[in-house]
Order: C-alpha cells, then structure tokens, then sequence
C-alpha cells in the first residue's frame, strides 16, 4: 500500500495548477488545504518522514474530493485514488454522524424502519417541536437533520421490470442507490417514465445495494468492495444496453468499479437520454420557465458528461436553461462531507446560492440527490420556497404520451 501511495503521488510535479480549481484553498489559502499540499504530506507520511497526526489527518479529511484538481491536472494525478487509498490504509475517519447514514444506506432492513420513524417524526409534528427546541444543535445532529425535506410520503412500491412503452430499442438496468427510493422517489419514477417512452425495458434488480462511496470515501474499502461485489452481481445475467445511474454521485463510484465488464456500462441518465432518447423530443410540452441549472461535481470532473444535462433540457420548448457560472465551486455536500464540515460546507453553499438567486429562477436543477438535498436546506433556511429537482424529473413532466398526457406534477 505505501508503494501505491508513493507511486501515485510521484507522479505530481506540484506545478500549481490545481490551486485556483480546489475549494479549500481558494477559502483558506493555506497550501495544506490544496491538492499539491495533501500530496506532499502524503509522499511524506508513506515515505516515513512525517509521523502521523490529527493534524495531518485533519488536512486530508478536509479534502471534498470534488476531484476538480483531476480535471485540471496535466500530469493526469489520481489524487481521488491516492486520498482514498491514505484514509483506507492510515484510519478511518467515523462520526456518529457519518456512522448512523451509513447504517441506513447499507441495510435495507434499517432502512425501512427509517422511513417509517421519518414519516411519523414529520406527520406527527413532532419535527417542528424538535427544532423549536433546537435539540438537533443539542445532539449535534443538525447538519443531518436539515436535509430531511419538509414531508415525507408513503413510498411507492417498484417493480423490477418495466416494459418499453414505444418501439422497444433496447433494455437497461437503473440503478436508484441506497436514499434515492426513499428520499427523491419522484426521480426514481420519473426516470422509469422516460426510459420506457424511450423505448427501453428497465431492469432494476432488488438485490442492488448502495453504491459504496460513503464507505469508501470514510476508509472503509473492506465495505466499498462488498458493497461491489453485490452490485455487480445483481446486474449479471442480464443483456443490458447500459446500466442507467440517477444519482451522478452513484454514477461516479459505480464507474470505478474494479470490473471493466460493469464499468463500462454505467452512464448517467442524462448522458444516456442525450445519445438514445431522440423518440423523446417530439412529445415534449413547453415549458415556459427560467431553470438554474447547478452541475454536481461528481458530473463535471468525475464522469465529465455535465454538458449532456444542457443538451437534453434545451430540447425542452420555451425553457430558459441558465448554467451557474464556471466559477462556481464544489457545493459543500460532497456526500457525508456536510455532516462532519458544516462550516466549510456552509461556506461553499452560500457562494453557489448567491449566484443561483442573482436572478432568482423559477426552478433549480441538479443530477445529484446530496447536492439537491443540501441545495434545497439552504434555500429553505433562505426563506426561499424554490423547487429543487433532477433534470429527468422536468423532462417526465413535461412527456407526452400516445392519447394520454402524462404529467408526474398532477
């Protein structure tokens, strides 16, 4: 392992050009925080000539891993494989915070019982009368408790297969994720909606498990590689065109997989849409609204496909799709980032939504449920009542079907 890591790191020159792209630095400007300088504590660290500390340790689980430095990076560093691998083998870094989402992302039994709890914790007011009394501060559980959203509904029941509703082309897998189905059930269906006007049966397998990356990201690489094992089994057997990601944060971690045959499937579904869902275009409704469109940064420099989002929505009639700048930063949610960085993450999200309500508009998009999710608790904690939702879930809305209209919003 110290080989790898010092095999990896060599490979940085430390030229500086990944400074200006890291959010950390740009907020702290403190070379400790950059990827150059994670780098050179690592190389020293593996190379026994840096003891390890908490404050070592503490640089490097600032880190977002948003890999904006990897897009940036001419000496092609995989800083996101070098940060992992150090957390894996040097500790792994456990909140209770972390520990307790990673319990509900990783058992389905736990899972279940949590979305029940939150349907009664939010039916019953029992939430309002927490948060009066400020107890998730007190637990230290609010950076946690302000992504839940403001209600709970029962949760729809998913089949596992879904026939094409047009000329079939094609079959897929989709991958929902461990908190999609429970937390954004509306993308889940939208994105079966979609698919199967496209022309694609769906195939979503009951045995897929989360992804991996909380583990992974949190040192727990035993986990990440059952958590696999498990998916990749559940997508085998199947003859799949593409094995269909909503989550672009899912969608990165399932790319990485050590399983070429797997890997190479896994798109994001507004990737996908954009090469196969030409049927799409013609049925598809006006939409006369201004949509900021916020680009995770599992999108943009891990699977690198943020443009296939501006594609596929601008073939909406009449929208006014408004890209955030290319200024804009990492948002702070950075899967269990938020949880255990509430300041940084805090930081980070007040850059974004300034920008976002510049001209504030009548809906915000983005692939990633974390970042909609922390997105969304900004803007409520703003005051602001600005829908929050994935890009497939417009495109659902506003499909047409053959003597039908279908219109998730009714």
């Amino acid at each position: 392992m110290m080989n790898e890591l010092l095999s990896d790191a060599d490979l940085c020159v430390k030229c500086g050009l990944c400074l200006p792209h890291c959010p950390t630095y740009t907020h702290t400007q403190n070379e400790n925080e950059s990827p150059r300088g994670r780098i050179a504590l690592i190389q020293a660290w593996a190379g026994h000539k840096l003891p390890g500390s908490e404050a070592l340790f503490a640089h490097i689980d600032n880190c977002l891993l948003c890999r904006a430095c990897e897009r940036a990076c001419p000496a092609v560093v995989p800083y996101s494989r070098l940060i992992d691998n150090f957390r894996s083998h040097s500790h792994s870094h456990r909140s209770v915070r972390v520990a307790l989402l990673k319990k509900v992302a990783h058992n389905q039994k736990t899972r279940r019982w949590a979305q029940t709890a939150l349907r009664v914790y939010q039916s019953s007011h029992l939430q309002q009368t927490v948060r009066r009394l400020n107890l998730p501060k007190l637990l230290r559980l609010q950076s946690l408790e302000r992504l839940l959203p403001s209600h709970s509904e029962p949760i729809s029941p998913i089949n596992s297969y879904y026939p094409a509703t047009a000329p079939e082309q094609g079959q897929v897998g989709l991958f929902v994720g461990c908190l999609g189905e429970w937390l954004d059930q509306e993308t889940v269906h939208a994105a079966i909606t979609v698919l199967t006007a496209a022309g694609f049966a769906v195939h979503i397998p009951t045995t897929q498990a989360c992804c991996g990356a909380l583990a992974l990201h949190d040192g727990d690489s035993t986990t990440a590689r059952h958590l696999a094992a498990t998916n990749i089994g559940s997508f085998s057997g199947l003859t799949l065109t593409a094995i269909v990601s909503i989550a672009s944060g899912c969608g990165s971690q399932l790319r990485d997989y050590n399983n070429a045959g797997f890997a190479g499937k896994v798109m994001d579904i507004s990737h996908f849409l954009s090469q196969f869902g030409a049927a799409l275009t013609p049925r598809l409704k006006p939409l006369p609204k201004a949509v900021c469109l916020h680009s995770p940064c599992s999108l943009k420099n891990s699977l690198r496909t943020d443009q296939s989002v501006v594609n596929l929505l601008q073939k909406i009639p009449d929208l006014n799709l408004v890209p955030l700048p290319d200024s804009v930063q990492c948002c702070g949610s950075a899967g269990s980032y938020l949880l255990d960085h509430p300041q940084m993450a805090q930081t980070l999200l007040t850059a974004v939504l300034d920008q976002a309500l510049a001209q504030p508009p009548d809906i915000l998009v983005s692939s990633n449920i974390g970042c909609a999710l922390h997105i969304a608790a900004g803007l409520r904690e703003r005051g602001f009542t600005l829908e929050v939702v994935h890009p497939v879930v417009l495109l659902a809305r506003q499909l047409t079907a053959l003597g039908l209209e279908e219109d998730l919003t009714d």
